[in-house]
C-alpha cells in the first residue's frame, strides 16, 4: 500500500511526498509513457524534474538524458501510486547541469518510449515570457485555454492552484474516509496530466501549485496524497512543507505558497503547518530583496487577496498573514485563482490603494504590489460581480465582512490566462513586465506594465513585520 504521512511527519519533513511508492515493475504494458511533462529542481538553473505515467506497473522502467541529442546519462527512476488508481506515476531528479542549457530525454519501458527536450534556467537577465492562471480543469475550455498557452510559447507556466478538478468538493467535506467515501475521479487527473503535456509541458517547466480543489478525500490527512504522486515539484520549500516552492528565471524569481494554510474561508487544512510557511516565506522574501541579479518577485497562491468576485470575494486570511511581508520586501506582483474570472487590483501598499492605474498603463513597482485573480483557466466563469462593493473573508468562523472595492481596476469574468514579457534592465538600469490577460481567442482584456529600476533607492518597509494591512475606505 502507498505510504500515507500524518501531518505530524509532513512537518517534521521525515519523508519527501505523501503517496510515495517504490516500484520493482513486475509487469509490462503495450502502452507506451504518458503525458509527460517537465518542471525544475531545487535549483531551477542547474536542476530539471521530468514526469510522465503508466497505466500500471512496467518493466525495464529508464530515464535517460543527455546533450545535443545524444543519451549518455541513466537517471534513477521514483515511482509513486495514488489510492484508488491502478495508474503508477513516474518522476525523476537530474542535477547536476548548466544554466540555459537544452537537454535531450528519453523515458521508456518494454512497453513503448517517448522523447524530448527540457531546457534549465538561465541565471542573467534575458527576456523571456511567462503564463500564469488557476482553475484549469479538463473539458473543453481548458483544452481552449491549453491551446491558447501553446500559441503564446511561454518559457515558463505557473499555475496557482485548482487543477484537474478531479475532486468537486475543494476541501469542503471533514476528512472522514471511514463516513464519507471519497469522491475523486482518477481519470480526470490523468486527462488533465494529457493536458498540460500537449499544451507544452512536455518541454516547458508547468510550475503547479495547490489550491482547495486539491484537498482531496481519501487522499491522506492533507488531502494532498494524488497532487504529490503527480506533479513535479521543485522541493525547495520550508522542511515538511511540500507545497511551497521557489523557482528562479533569469532575473524574475517565482515564490509558491500554500493558502490552504492561512485560509479563513475554507477551515479544512487551516494552520497545519504550525506557522512555518510563513516563517520561511519572510526569510525568502528577505533573501531574493537582497539579490541584486533578481529585479522581480512574483508571488502565487489560490485564494484571493483582493478580488470583488461574489462567488469567494476576498479572503482575509491571505492579508492577514503575507500582506506585510509582501509590502516590506516590496513584492511585485502577486497571482491568485480560485474566483473564475480576471480582476486587477491597484497597486497596494500598507492595506491601501496607492494610486490608480487604468488598462494600458504603467506602475513603477517598488511603490506598491499590483494584485491580480487570473481564475479563468477553463473552469465555469464566475460572473456576478457586484458594482463598487464585494466582501472580505475575516477571522476563524469565516465572517463574510463587506467592503467598497475601490482597488479594483479591471474585472472580467471570461475565460483567460495572464501572459508576461520580461523585459531585462537596459543601460539605464530600468527592466519591465509587460503583463497582458489574453482569452482562448487572442483578445486582450488588460495590460499594464510594471517598471522597475536597479539604481534608485527602494522604499522604506510599511509597519512592523507581522502587520496585517487592512484596506481603509473614506465613506465621505
Amino acid at each position: 500500500m502507498p505510504v500515507r504521512l500524518t501531518r505530524r511527519q509532513l512537518l517534521a519533513g521525515t519523508a519527501a511526498t505523501a503517496g510515495l511508492l517504490l516500484l520493482r515493475t513486475p509487469g509490462a504494458w503495450a502502452a507506451p509513457p504518458a503525458a509527460p511533462r517537465v518542471g525544475y529542481g531545487p535549483d531551477a538553473a542547474r536542476s530539471l524534474r521530468l514526469a510522465w505515467s503508466t497505466p500500471g506497473p512496467v518493466r525495464d522502467l529508464r530515464a535517460e538524458v543527455g546533450l545535443d541529442g545524444s543519451l549518455g546519462r541513466v537517471v534513477p527512476v521514483e515511482t509513486r501510486a495514488v489510492v484508488g488508481s491502478p495508474v503508477r506515476y513516474h518522476h525523476v531528479l537530474i542535477d547536476g547541469l548548466d544554466p540555459a542549457t537544452e537537454h535531450s530525454y528519453r523515458l521508456s519501458h518494454a512497453g513503448g518510449a517517448v522523447s524530448g527536450t527540457a531546457t534549465t534556467a538561465p541565471t542573467a537577465a534575458v527576456p523571456f515570457t511567462f503564463v500564469a492562471f488557476g482553475d484549469q480543469g479538463d473539458g473543453a475550455e481548458a483544452a481552449a485555454v491549453g491551446a491558447s498557452i501553446r500559441n503564446i510559447a511561454p518559457d515558463v507556466v505557473f499555475v496557482v492552484g485548482d487543477l484537474s478538478y478531479a475532486s468537486k468538493t475543494g476541501g469542503l467535506t471533514p476528512n472522514l474516509p471511514e463516513l464519507i467515501p471519497p469522491t475523486v475521479d482518477h481519470a480526470v487527473w490523468d486527462r488533465w496530466l494529457g493536458l498540460v503535456s500537449g499544451a507544452g509541458g512536455a518541454a516547458t517547466p508547468w510550475l503547479a501549485g495547490v489550491g482547495n480543489h486539491e484537498m482531496e478525500d481519501g487522499q491522506g490527512e492533507l488531502g494532498y496524497d494524488g497532487y504529490l504522486a503527480r506533479v513535479p515539484l521543485p522541493g525547495n520549500g520550508p522542511p515538511g512543507v511540500p507545497t511551497a516552492w521557489t523557482a528562479r528565471h533569469g532575473n524574475v524569481a517565482f515564490v509558491n505558497l500554500d493558502a490552504n494554510d492561512v485560509s479563513y474561508e475554507i477551515a479544512r487544512n487551516r494552520g497545519w503547518t504550525g506557522g512555518a510557511q510563513t516563517a520561511w516565506l519572510g526569510r525568502t522574501l528577505a533573501a531574493l530583496r537582497a539579490d541584486p541579479t533578481i529585479d522581480w518577485i512574483v508571488t502565487g497562491f489560490h485564494h484571493c487577496a483582493y478580488c470583488s468576485n461574489a462567488v469567494h470575494g476576498s479572503d482575509g486570511g491571505v492579508r492577514d498573514a503575507w500582506g506585510a511581508l509582501f509590502d516590506e520586501h516590496e513584492v511585485d506582483l502577486v497571482v491568485n485563482g480560485h474566483n473564475h474570472c480576471y480582476e486587477r487590483a491597484h497597486p497596494v501598499r500598507g492595506g491601501e490603494v496607492v494610486r490608480e492605474v487604468a488598462n494600458g498603463g504603467s506602475w513603477a513597482s517598488s511603490r506598491g504590489t499590483t494584485y491580480i485573480t487570473a481564475g479563468g483557466g477553463g473552469q465555469a466563469a464566475y460572473p456576478t460581480f457586484l458594482p463598487g462593493v464585494s466582501y472580505v473573508t475575516q477571522g476563524g468562523i469565516g465572517l463574510k465582512v463587506p467592503e467598497l472595492t475601490t482597488w479594483s481596476a479591471v474585472a472580467d469574468p471570461v475565460s483567460s490566462v495572464l501572459a508576461i514579457d520580461v523585459v531585462p534592465p537596459g543601460a539605464d538600469g530600468t527592466t519591465e513586465l509587460r503583463l497582458r490577460a489574453v482569452t482562448p481567442t487572442g483578445a486582450v482584456i488588460d495590460r499594464l506594465t510594471l517598471t522597475r529600476n536597479r539604481t534608485r533607492p527602494t522604499l522604506p518597509p510599511v509597519g512592523p513585520r507581522g502587520t496585517a494591512p487592512r484596506l481603509r475606505v473614506s465613506l465621505g
